[in-house]
């Protein structure tokens, strides 16, 4: 009965309309699509200071001991899980990190 827009977040971006000098993204779900996502936000003019995403991985102490979690330097659990795009950027698109 849903009578919205459908199809993968990438397509539906290019219906968005907003002024990148004023908006701020947060980004949550599977990594490749939250890849994708920045992509297509950044060609839209967005900056990566202003582009935000949860980092949520398998976590299991909650408190950095285990490093489960650990994302490059940072824990998930203990720095995170939200990070903005330009802190994490480089770490973002490695297999096994």
């Amino acid at each position: 009965d849903w009578s919205g827009p459908v199809g993968v977040v990438t397509a539906l971006l290019q219906e968005g309309q907003f002024d990148p000098d004023e908006a701020v993204a947060f980004l949550c779900g599977p990594e490749v699509m939250m890849r994708f996502s920045i992509t297509g936000l950044t060609d839209m003019g967005l900056s990566v200071e202003r582009i935000y995403g949860s980092m949520e991985r398998n976590m299991k102490c909650a408190v950095g001991l285990c490093g489960h979690c650990q994302f490059g330097p940072v824990f998930v659990c203990r720095d995170g899980p939200v990070f903005r795009f330009d802190r994490v950027r480089d770490l973002f698109g490695l297999r096994e990190i």
